[in-house]
């Protein structure tokens, strides 16, 4: 996905030819350090972080991320949900609303139990209120994995959308999942994350100490369904022009690293 993403924002300027053994330019992810390879020593690297972590700039040439760090030329911000294709929420919004009221609570799928300790504790005490349904690999009580996360929260009322981990500016694609399956997301994450998404759109859990709070205000969106039908009504996205403000700027990062000769694009030293 990332790949045919980049393409789409490079393709009208520049010719694209891959060679994965002697690329002039390196673009990866984070999961391992092959880009540490001696035999990319020469290569221009790209570091597009997907995860909750934070770019070493000691090792890259450039970065995007969701930090909200600056590096002058280095680095752009750009989180995870902003790969998503979120522009049809409104029109799932509105069928959801011109259907009958779902009969189904809540769900979610979580397959990293690791980090789960925050989820669980929540899950716990949402539990004493209704069953939610849980269709990924961790706490499974649906008989199975799902496949599809979107279509398999398509009949529920409530969805979980909770990072794996709580880091500044770290939104990932779990919320617009859940925005594009119909549901009310149920949100842990980034507290800075109304900067994008309408607070009224969705629940959002600022920490142990505010479950109490936002498990009363599930049940009462759960017994009222004209409350439950204002929540739906909300616009999702801040800015209606942020999308395609940001994916410029993000072209002219991208440009200004491929347009300069190649030695004049080299950030690091050469070590790396």
């Amino acid at each position: 996905m990332h790949t045919k993403w980049l393409e789409s924002r490079l393709e009208d300027k520049f010719i694209i030819e891959y060679n994965k053994d002697n690329p002039d330019y390196l673009i990866f992810n984070v999961f391992g350090n092959q880009h540490l390879n001696p035999k990319y020593k020469n290569a221009i690297k790209i570091a597009v972080l997907t995860e909750n972590r934070i770019p070493d700039l000691n090792e890259v040439d450039y970065a995007l991320g969701h930090a909200h760090i600056s590096y002058l030329d280095r680095y752009f911000k750009y989180s995870i949900f902003m790969w998503m294709n979120y522009e049809h929420i409104k029109e799932i919004r509105e069928e959801v609303l011109k259907s009958p009221i779902r009969t189904k609570f809540c769900a979610a799928v979580i397959s990293n139990g690791y980090w789960a300790h925050f989820r669980s504790k929540f899950l716990n005490e949402l539990n004493k209120y209704k069953k939610v349904d849980m269709g990924g690999r961790y706490r499974n009580n649906i008989g199975g994995r799902v496949k599809n996360k979107t279509k398999f929260f398509s009949s529920y009322k409530f969805s979980l959308a909770m990072e794996n981990s709580n880091g500044d500016g770290y939104i990932s694609e779990k919320i617009i999942q859940s925005f594009l399956s119909g549901t009310i997301p149920i949100y842990y994450g980034d507290y800075l994350i109304d900067e994008y998404i309408n607070p009224k759109a969705y629940i959002l859990i600022k920490g142990e100490k505010d479950i109490e709070e936002k498990i009363e205000y599930i049940k009462s969106i759960d017994k009222d369904d004209e409350k439950y039908r204002s929540i739906l009504r909300e616009n999702v996205i801040v800015d209606h022009y942020f999308t395609k403000r940001i994916d410029n700027e993000l072209k002219l990062f991208l440009y200004n690293i491929f347009q300069q000769e190649k030695t004049k694009a080299r950030r690091i030293d050469s070590k790396f």
